[in-house]
């Protein structure tokens, strides 16, 4: 069981809250749009995209679908705060670049002090819709037979590769998509 909720943890594991979650230029430049972390799809949405492969009964299917829409109603308000909580383009509407994931640096000045507390609060949320989600997935397991969570867990397995997967390159590697 603690396997499984650490593979859970993994697969949830949102990026923290960067400053813009809009794409960098080299994302842009490859064509690729990735959406800002709190629309990721959640574990039961996972199952339910593949109900054929998991062998979904109509009973299940329809239990899911409803673990879902609580799930969207509980993270809604959540998820407008952290739009809310998004920066503006900045003036001249250019990207700010890439930024490493974390808290904004320290300078000292007041500005930076509300966009640390932004931050910290976005960090907060994050966790908010990560514990729903995964509060939601085990209520989905219990729909599951034994063979469909086998089946379901070897998804998000493959989702989490998905999207914690390499990098645009680095060392030398390829670029994703070559």
């Amino acid at each position: 069981m603690k396997r499984h909720l650490f593979m859970l943890g993994l697969l949830f594991a949102v990026p923290a809250f960067a400053t813009s979650t809009t794409p960098t230029t080299q994302g842009t430049a490859q064509g690729e749009h990735r959406p800002p972390p709190f629309e990721r799809k959640s574990g039961v949405r996972l199952l339910l995209d593949h109900r054929q492969e998991l062998a979904l009964t109509d009973t299940q299917a329809a239990s899911l679908e409803r673990i879902q829409a609580a799930l969207d109603a509980k993270n809604a308000p959540v998820k407008a705060s952290l739009e809310a909580l998004r920066p503006s383009p900045p003036p001249g509407g250019g990207e700010q670049g890439s930024r490493p994931p974390g808290p904004p640096p320290d300078t000292g000045t007041q500005d930076d002090a509300a966009r640390r507390a932004n931050w910290e609060k976005a960090h907060g949320l994050f966790d908010e819709l990560r514990a729903n989600d995964m509060a939601a997935y085990q209520e989905a397991e219990q729909v599951l037979t034994d063979a469909q969570k086998t089946q379901a867990q070897a998804l998000l397995q493959s989702e989490m590769r998905s999207h914690h997967g390499p990098g645009p390159g680095g060392r030398g590697g390829p670029r994703r998509g070559e």
